[in-house]
């Protein structure tokens, strides 16, 4: 069974089962690298100094799971997270508006169980940052995670 990844809610560091490495603002590519890349999906460099690590192969929640990292001139500064649940239905490969809708009532309960918090407005605001899971209209998918504040 894939690694579960859990949220701290004093200092908003993520963390998978079974791995050392600690994922919080600041953490550094080459680090992030070193201890995430069995689980590597992909990547993509926009040439502004933005950059995304996708990794697949965890769970949150219990459910299937993928996350993101963003980083900043080679540096984290938030984290996306995705799950794939198994009665969302979909259409030409895409998901439905249903689908999009469960995934953000999951995430929003997911959050609010690690995090302590209701998440009733879809995001919450901490000392260490925000957590959301929100519906994203112009991407029409579900958009869920961390953004760790400066």
């Amino acid at each position: 069974m894939a690694p579960s990844l859990t949220i701290d809610p004093l200092n908003g560091f993520m963390r998978i089962a079974g791995c050392s490495l600690v994922i919080a603002r600041g953490l550094t590519k080459a680090r992030a690298w070193a201890g995430l890349e069995h689980l590597h999906r992909s990547s993509v460099d926009h040439g502004n100094g933005y950059e995304w690590l996708a990794f697949d192969g965890v769970r949150f929640g219990g459910q299937p799971a993928g996350f993101s990292l963003g980083l900043h001139l080679g540096a984290v500064e938030q984290v996306t997270i995705g799950v794939s649940l198994p009665e969302a239905g979909r259409e030409g490969g895409w998901p439905t508006q249903r689908a999009i809708e469960q995934e953000v009532g999951f995430t929003r309960k997911e959050l609010s169980r690690q995090l302590s918090r209701p998440f009733d407005s879809g995001q919450e605001h901490f000392a260490w940052g925000v957590a959301w899971s929100l519906f994203d209209q112009k991407g029409f998918l579900a958009s869920a995670g961390i953004r760790y504040a400066p």
